[in-house]
């Protein structure tokens, strides 16, 4: 995995589908882990279960925060040849992909990811949100 790949800028508006997609993928991840955490921490009883519980909160921080910050995408957008980008092209921030992650709460809560749809569609740079606060875009990678 290539850290912060080249942005093909301008191609915001054709990746729509590929960042549903996308977070399809990464909620899939993320809840595979989960899982996983709730079974073997129920078997380990209430010390093991608060141990990976905990272990399993810093997983999620580290791939929904550090991945975009760090990389420039998650592994669901990796799959699907998108990146997080800077409006001006320039590489995400860890500071960029925390704001934007953050603010999942305003694009998703309570609407399941309607405000976030809509306003990928209506507005002129494809941004929900968090990318709006943040001022990132995702774009497909070269």
């Amino acid at each position: 995995m290539k850290k912060h790949p080249q942005p093909q800028l301008g191609t915001n508006g054709d990746v729509i589908g590929q960042r549903v997609l996308a977070y399809l993928i990464d909620s899939v991840l993320i809840g595979l882990l989960w899982v996983v955490v709730m079974i073997v921490g129920s078997a380990l009883g209430d010390a093991g279960f608060l141990v990976l519980t905990l272990a399993g909160t810093v997983i999620t921080l580290v791939y929904v925060f550090l991945l975009e910050g760090l990389y420039g995408y998650t592994p669901g957008k990796y799959l699907l040849g998108i990146v997080v980008v800077k409006s001006d092209g320039s590489d995400c921030t860890i500071g960029a992909s925390i704001i934007r992650n953050l603010l999942w709460v305003v694009d998703a809560l309570p609407t399941a990811n309607i405000v976030a749809m809509v306003l990928i569609l209506v507005t002129d740079e494809n941004q929900r949100v968090g990318d709006m606060v943040a001022d990132t875009i995702v774009v497909k990678r070269r």
